[in-house]
C-alpha cells in the first residue's frame, strides 16, 4: 500500500481555499496536516473549513517542525521563489502557484533546488488540467489539424478583487510584480508554449485602461514562434464582464476552437491559398463542457505524478519559459519595441 503523503499549504487565501486545501482534504492518499498564513482569520478558516491539523504564522516554523511530503505554495507572487526553495530544501515535493517567480534569477534558484533535492515540483498551470485542452493537445500532436500556423488565446474577467482575493495584494506592485498580464497572461502564454513550442520574439502592450490601480488591467501580446511558421495572439484583462474566453488553434488542415462557455469544436478540411480550389470543411462538437477537470483534479494529478516521479511536463522549466515570455512582454510594452528572447533560457 502506498505511503500516505503528509501535506502542508503555505498561504491560506482564495486559491488555497478554492483549490489546494479542499484538494488535499478529499484526496484519500493524503493527510492535510499543516497550513500557515500570517493572517489569524485565514488560519482559522483553514482549520474550520478543511480540517487542517495544525496551523502556523510563519512558513519557516512549519517546515522546521513538520515532516511534510508535499507543500503547496499559495502566497503572493513575491514570495513564490523563496518559499518553493525552502520547501524543496526541507525535503518536500512542491505544487507551486503561478507565476513560478518574478525574475529569471529566481527561476534559476528554484531549478538548482529541484536538482539538489531530487524532489518533484509542478507549476499550477490549471488550464492544462481542463478536459478540452487535454483533448486539443492530443489532436495537435496527432496532426489532426496539420501544422499549426496561428494560436489565439483570450482570458479575461472582472479582476481578482473584490469578490475573489482575501486581500488587495493582487493590486500592489511590490507583492504581485505585475497585473493582468502576469495573472491571466501567464496562463495564456503557457497554453501557447504548450501547443506551439518555444517563442523567439514578443511584442506587447500592457496598460491600465479602467481600474484605479498601479498595475496593468489589460494587455495584448503578439508572439513569433521559434519555428518561423507560427504566430500567436493573446488578449488578457481584468475589466471584462462578458466575452469569449478560450483558445483557438488554426492549422493547415483545420482548426480547434475551445470556447470555455460554449463548447469545443474541431473543424477539418484543407484550406489553400489557391482561390480556385474547392474547400470542404466539416465541423463537429467534441466536448460541450471543455473546462471539466481543472482545479477539481489538480491535486489528485499532483499526487499521482509524485508517485510516478514525474513533473507532468510542467515543472520549473515550463514555469521559467512562460515567465521569460511575460517579462519580455513587459519590456516590449515599456520600450515600444519587439523583444527577442535569449536562446537557452527557461
Amino acid at each position: 500500500m502506498a505511503k500516505k503523503l503528509r501535506a502542508g499549504v503555505i498561504g491560506c487565501g482564495s486559491i488555497a481555499q478554492a483549490l489546494h486545501l479542499p484538494g488535499y482534504a478529499r484526496q484519500p492518499g493524503v493527510a492535510l496536516v499543516a497550513a500557515c498564513d500570517p493572517d489569524k482569520k485565514r488560519r482559522a478558516e483553514a482549520v474550520g473549513g478543511f480540517g487542517v491539523e495544525r496551523t502556523y504564522a510563519d512558513y519557516r516554523e512549519m517546515l522546521a517542525v513538520e515532516e511534510l511530503d508535499v507543500v503547496s505554495v499559495c502566497s503572493p507572487n513575491r514570495f513564490h521563489a523563496e518559499q518553493a526553495v525552502a520547501a524543496l530544501q526541507a525535503g518536500a515535493h512542491v505544487l507551486l502557484e503561478k507565476p513560478a517567480a518574478l525574475s529569471m534569477k529566481e527561476i534559476d534558484r528554484i531549478k538548482a533546488a529541484v536538482r539538489k533535492s531530487g524532489k518533484i515540483l509542478i507549476v499550477g498551470y490549471s488550464h492544462r488540467f481542463h478536459r478540452g485542452n487535454l483533448k486539443a493537445k492530443k489532436l495537435v500532436e496527432s496532426g489532426a489539424i496539420g501544422e499549426p500556423y496561428m494560436i489565439r488565446v483570450r482570458f479575461a474577467h472582472m479582476g481578482p478583487f473584490p469578490g475573489w482575493a482575501k486581500s488587495d495584494w493582487f493590486y500592489k506592485p511590490e507583492l504581485a510584480g505585475g497585473g493582468a498580464l502576469l495573472d491571466m497572461g501567464i496562463h495564456a502564454i503557457d497554453q501557447c508554449l504548450w501547443f506551439c513550442g518555444p517563442v523567439r520574439s514578443v511584442q506587447a502592450t500592457a496598460v491600465t485602461l479602467r481600474k484605479d490601480i498601479q498595475l496593468d488591467d489589460n494587455a495584448v501580446v503578439q508572439l513569433e514562434f521559434a519555428n518561423g511558421k507560427t504566430l500567436g495572439y493573446i488578449e488578457v484583462g481584468w475589466t471584462s464582464p462578458t466575452g469569449f474566453n478560450g483558445v483557438e488553434i488554426m492549422g493547415d488542415g483545420g482548426s480547434i476552437l475551445i470556447d470555455y462557455a460554449n463548447g469545443m469544436t474541431l473543424t477539418t478540411g484543407k484550406v489553400t491559398p489557391n482561390l480556385k480550389a474547392r474547400v470542404q470543411r466539416k465541423t463537429r462538437l467534441l466536448d460541450p463542457k471543455p473546462t471539466t477537470g481543472g482545479w477539481s483534479i489538480e491535486v489528485a494529478e499532483l499526487v499521482k505524478h509524485i508517485r510516478m516521479k514525474s513533473d507532468r511536463g510542467h515543472g520549473i522549466d515550463a514555469g521559467g519559459a512562460a515567465l521569460q515570455v511575460a517579462l519580455a512582454a513587459y519590456e516590449s510594452s515599456r520600450t515600444g519595441r519587439r523583444v527577442k528572447l535569449m536562446r537557452g533560457r527557461g
